[in-house]
């Protein structure tokens, strides 16, 4: 009897630990189009077939190589960053070179409910302030195995056109996951997310390829370089500056 009360408690002990521990979760991240789309409804305006094929390409070049993200994980905070891979490939400036995924960084903290992404857009570095997303999760029976864990299957609905299938792992108990993706019991380890808008039909998935306990005990870093805007802001920013770029190629504006 004395040993199983030993066992009990040495499995306690456990769990709580691996719940308390700063984790480092390596994500690859990979997006795919609907290639027939995509080239029924890219266009350049005039005869440009040639230049269309090259950034066709591109793309299914571009498709073919993901990028890393490392999300540094804690109970209640996480910080989830981009993370510069060397590249063995020789340059060839005569293509057209297309890469997937952003640079900025995204600060969660779940007591204070608040969500920081840092920006640099247009030599400008901006901190986009929100709340943290809530998900509709339907989580249904089906499992499978990745990285060592059980990991479950949940859905949701995020928009009129964009929905998401994740993966999340009981075991690590982190109601947490990369970007924006949070609110399920355990950690997601895999998350992909589909938009089948008319003109773009596009799936962009975040695989988990290593976890490991962080021993050197990173700091979370909460962003501090740049105006705070909220979503809303920072979109407008963003659409104006475009507008302004239309208008320059346009011959509308002064291009200074």
């Amino acid at each position: 009897m004395k040993q199983i009360f030993t066992l009990l408690a040495f499995i306690a002990v456990s769990s709580f630990s691996i719940a308390q521990d700063k984790l480092s979760v390596e994500y690859e991240y990979k997006m795919q189009f609907d290639m027939e789309e995509m080239e029924k409804n890219l266009s350049f305006g005039g005869d440009v077939k040639v230049a269309k094929q090259e950034v066709l390409d591109a793309l299914k070049d571009a498709m073919e190589k993901p990028s890393y993200y490392l999300l540094l994980l804690a109970p209640t905070e996480s910080e989830f960053k981009y993370t510069e891979k060397i590249q063995n490939e020789q340059p060839n400036d005569a293509r057209v070179k297309i890469s997937f995924g952003g640079q900025s960084t995204t600060y969660k903290n779940l007591n204070e409910n608040i969500s920081l992404k840092a920006e640099n857009v247009w030599n400008k570095n901006f901190i986009v302030s929100d709340s943290l997303k809530t998900y509709d999760w339907k989580i249904s029976r089906e499992s499978k195995e990745l990285l060592g864990y059980e990991v479950r299957k949940a859905e949701t609905k995020i928009d009129s056109t964009k929905t998401a299938v994740a993966w999340y792992a009981p075991k690590l108990s982190y109601k947490n996951g990369p970007l924006s993706y949070q609110g399920l019991p355990g950690l997601i380890l895999e998350i992909e997310v589909t938009d089948n808008s008319d003109k773009e039909k596009r799936t962009e998935t975040y695989k988990a390829v290593s976890i490991s306990v962080d021993s050197k005990n990173t700091p979370i870093e909460r962003p501090k370089k740049g105006t705070t805007v909220s979503p809303e802001e920072f979109e407008a920013f963003l659409k104006e500056q475009s507008d302004r770029m239309d208008k320059m190629y346009e011959g509308g504006v002064d291009k200074e």
